[in-house]
């Protein structure tokens, strides 16, 4: 195994195509060096040790384990010593040549809520605000919301995925938009103006106009 190479592809090609924040980032060179680096491609790994590798609580930990199986760039299979893991390196996992020319997105046909790969470009969108009660919200701690439920017909387009906090995204749960934000506002958790701005961020979302940066 070249190591060079690998760790450049990880850097300039793993990491950047599937947005890893910081705790992915970490825990993937933790177990890179758990497997390929002492010859194996997966090792059984206690969720502790993890913790401890990482310096954060269990709960963050398994929460990046789950984030990077869900991108696939681990597979996971629990056993009772904790998570057999395997690793996946870059040329597994059939990310494009990056090419120096800027390529076109077509952003109409992004799926914004599988995987939260594009969970940075909402948070910034919503200037890391829940969107509906203006909460400051982190990577860590926000929920992807859909304005319009899938059963009520909505879709993953950015369109109606929004970045809310988690107290929203639980209370608001199969109510519109408008009636969560009328609920917010009735419970004093909004006042006038921002009720307003509340309902024209609903209006502007649904017909287009708020876009988010890739």
């Amino acid at each position: 195994m070249e190591l060079l190479p690998i760790l450049i592809d990880i850097e300039d090609k793993l990491l950047p195509y599937f947005h890893c924040d910081i705790w992915e980032r970490g825990l993937y060179y933790y177990l890179f060096r758990q497997t390929h680096l002492k010859g194996n491609e997966s090792a059984t790994i206690p969720l502790s040790s993890i913790a401890t590798a990482l310096g954060c609580s269990e709960w963050q930990a398994r929460k990046s384990v789950r984030q990077l199986a869900q991108k696939g760039c681990i597979e996971l299979e629990q056993t009772r010593k904790g998570h057999k893991v395997k690793v996946l390196l870059p040329n597994q996992l059939g990310i494009p040549d990056i090419s120096n020319e800027k390529v076109d997105v077509d952003i109409e046909s992004l799926d914004f809520f599988s995987n939260r790969i594009y969970v940075e470009a909402l948070l910034d969108r919503e200037n890391h605000q829940c969107f509906y009660c203006l909460r400051k919200i982190t990577d860590e701690n926000c929920e992807l919301d859909h304005v319009i439920p899938l059963v009520g017909g909505g879709s993953n387009s950015y369109t109606n995925i929004v970045a809310s906090c988690h107290r929203c995204n639980t209370i608001k749960q199969g109510n519109s938009a408008e009636q969560h934000i009328r609920q917010l506002y009735r419970y004093n958790l909004l006042d006038e103006n921002e009720f307003n701005s509340r309902l024209k961020a609903i209006e502007d979302l649904k017909n287009g106009r708020l876009k988010p940066s890739l």
